[in-house]
């Protein structure tokens, strides 16, 4: 795929993210995907701009951790910034491991990716949520005491996440023909001089 097809692409998924950035269990998508069609850098960019997107929607919620982000704005942003790194190499790992042409062999990476990147970002901005503003109330109720109900909502992330992503990255690659993942993952071999 050429560049300007790529940059269409993912100014596309930049402004799903912000879209998605209002919809509950799915709002992590867009990243994901990136995360398992671009390279680390990208991956590293989309996962700041996703941080920055969920700060800028906090000043629009009501909620507790809309409240904590304000109160703390890196929570939302340096979490996120991982989330796009790690999973990114996570993708890469699992498909190195993961060997077969099967449907079921080209999709577990995905879904592995998928997987990582919901329980990087529910772990740890819940930790820095708790850690790090653990006394801040709204109606009575202190972060710590809404934390169970974070982490119910991330695993609903993490089932859908897991789903949904393989089918969608799959389908998009080959629908524009895009850059084989071997191939993305010898560029990048040889940019990191391994």
């Amino acid at each position: 795929m050429n560049k300007s097809k790529t940059l269409v692409l993912y100014a596309i998924t930049f402004a799903l993210m912000i879209v998605f950035g209002l919809l509950p269990y799915v709002f992590l998508l867009p990243l994901l995907f990136i995360c398992v069609t671009a390279d680390w850098k990208m991956s590293a960019v989309s996962g700041l701009m996703f941080g920055v997107i969920s700060f800028c929607y906090a000043f629009a919620g009501s909620s507790l951790v809309a409240l904590a982000f304000i109160e703390a704005p890196w929570i939302p942003i340096v979490p996120r910034l991982l989330v796009g790194i790690g999973t990114h190499f996570a993708f890469l790992a699992a498909k190195k491991i993961v060997r077969g042409e099967g449907k079921f062999a080209r999709s577990l990476p995905y879904a592995i990716a998928g997987a990582v990147g919901s329980i990087l970002n529910t772990g740890l901005v819940v930790t820095c949520l708790i850690l790090f503003t653990p006394d801040l109330a709204l109606n009575g109720v202190v972060m710590y005491v809404y934390a169970p109900t974070l982490l119910i909502a991330g695993a609903i992330e993490l089932a859908v996440n897991t789903l949904l992503l393989p089918p969608i990255a799959l389908t998009v690659q080959k629908a524009l023909r895009m850059t084989p993942r071997k191939a993305l993952e010898r560029k990048e071999e040889s940019d990191t001089g391994h």
